[in-house]
């Protein structure tokens, strides 16, 4: 797996660090969570950011029940 390091937004980290793959190219990104996130229209807190690996955008929302950050490609 390659190695990379994406820390999302820019506020101060308010949970512990999560390391996620990318979906694309499997390289390691970790994640914290920020106390100023985007609430999509659904109600999940959700982050966009891009793998800085391979460059694909990615979307992801927090998963309410643990706190985990589901990841997926974005079309966007």
């Amino acid at each position: 797996m390659n190695s990379c390091l994406t820390v999302i937004g820019g506020d101060q980290p308010v949970s512990d660090v999560q390391a996620v793959s990318c979906p694309k190219c499997n390289a390691l990104l970790t994640f914290f969570r920020t106390g100023n996130p985007h609430i999509d229209d659904c109600g999940f807190e959700s982050y966009r950011f891009e793998c800085k690996q391979c460059n694909t955008p990615l979307a992801g929302i927090i998963d309410p029940a643990d706190g985990a950050l589901l990841l997926s490609e974005s079309l966007a």
